[in-house]
């Protein structure tokens, strides 16, 4: 038996043909349809709110992904639901040991979610773009790997499976974050009055910075439109202003959309009445590593942190190979493209860099060595190399065939 060759990766910075309004409708951005919804799902939650989000959230995943994805969508959570409610029975009847059921739920959630890491979705997914991330599978496995651990440690748990259906289907955080646990969305799901006003004020906020967020990328698209082939392949078609423009452009394009994305998760949550986390906290103003990572897609970071880093020993013991292990997951769990990976190790190799520094700084600053004017100044090159380095390791990211090298060694002899 073969495996299936998977389709390569599609890259819609560098495509001819610009993503189709059905395809983005199919992706996070779809979440806009689910704005007018809002009122329809306030007012029947006054009477039902389980059955209230459950019909919003299907009203809204039905013309966005279509029948055949959302089937399939659907089928995917109740496979996860099933193989986790399956290890809780057994651990309740001592079947499995809590060691043995975290390492099945870490295999079988996983396996469950590989054929759609390989990416290979032959019609039944209305978009090119991997169906991991635009659906929001990926997301998903963190919640799942996440719910299974806790199920692992306390197997009594209450488990009411419309307050699951509640937990998997809230539209703000499918398809890209943030990762709400199902215990906090619970809490959240029981104090909510739908008969209460919603935050209108902070929500209109949250949708103006999403609507600027939507312009500057229209912006930014129309001065990254490939005129003249695929710039990471044959970046000596380009001027090295163009090249320029590029390594800084795409970098913001790829965290505006990011960005964006959670200020409108944020309106729908602040106006339901169901919040969500958010998920950046000005980014820009990052002076490390660490903190970008703590401004970062704050709720991934924070799972990573909380279910493989600190599991694995976190810095008590083999800290330098548990900081790699966890950014190489981060990266796999992105897809299967060496730019991912090549991306995580990168910011791995920082932050060790950056707890060996610190060790010799804390020396400095006891000894009283580092001034004021100093410092400020210090702060500075630390704000311009952290942000430079972001540019570069997500401009690595963004290449899924060359890893960023082509435009590096062109810029370089031009140099």
């Amino acid at each position: 038996m073969t495996w299936p060759t998977p389709a390569p990766l599609f890259n819609p910075l560098v495509a001819a043909e610009p993503p189709r309004p059905d395809e983005l409708w199919a992706g996070p951005f779809g979440l806009l349809a689910f704005l007018p919804l809002i009122p329809v799902v306030l007012l029947l939650a006054r009477w039902r709110r389980r059955t209230a989000l459950i019909l919003g959230s299907l009203a809204w995943l039905l013309p966005t992904l279509r029948p055949a994805t959302t089937v399939i969508l659907l089928a995917g959570l109740a496979a996860g639901w099933g193989w986790l409610h399956l290890l809780t029975v057994l651990r309740r009847r001592g079947k499995l040991s809590e060691r043995w059921m975290l390492t099945l739920v870490w295999v079988g959630l996983h396996a469950l979610a590989f054929p759609l890491w390989w990416h290979a979705h032959p019609g039944w997914y209305p978009s090119r773009l991997a169906a991991l991330h635009n659906v929001g599978f990926a997301y998903f496995l963190l919640r799942f790997v996440a719910w299974g651990v806790e199920l692992a440690r306390n197997p009594r748990t209450a488990n009411r499976f419309w307050d699951t259906v509640c937990w998997l289907l809230y539209p703000p955080c499918m398809r890209l974050g943030p990762v709400l646990l199902r215990g906090e969305f619970l809490t959240r799901l029981d104090a909510w009055d739908p008969r209460g006003s919603p935050a209108w004020k902070e929500g209109g906020k949250r949708l103006g910075l999403f609507l600027l967020g939507g312009i500057s990328l229209g912006v930014i698209g129309a001065r990254l439109l490939p005129t003249r082939g695929d710039f990471f392949a044959e970046p000596q078609n380009y001027t090295s202003a163009e090249l320029l423009r590029l390594c800084y452009l795409i970098p913001v394009q790829i965290y505006l959309l990011l960005w964006t994305y959670n200020q409108l998760a944020l309106t729908i949550g602040h106006w339901l009445g169901l919040p969500v986390d958010n998920n950046f906290c000005r980014l820009p103003l990052a002076t490390s590593v660490r903190e970008f990572w703590r401004r970062w897609h704050i709720t991934v970071g924070g799972w990573l942190r909380n279910y493989l880093y600190i599991p694995l020993g976190g810095s008590r013991r083999r800290a330098t190979l548990n900081t790699l292990l966890t950014f190489g997951y981060c990266g796999l769990w992105h897809g299967p493209s060496w730019s991912f990976l090549a991306w995580a190790l990168a910011q791995a190799g920082a932050l060790l860099v950056q707890r060996a520094w610190d060790r010799v700084t804390a020396r400095r600053l006891d000894t009283g060595e580092c001034s004021g004017r100093f410092q400020r100044g210090w702060t500075f090159v630390c704000w311009l190399l952290t942000m430079h380095f972001a540019i570069a390791t997500i401009l690595v990211f963004a290449d899924f065939e060359h890893l960023g090298s082509r435009i590096a060694m062109e810029l370089w002899r031009r140099l």
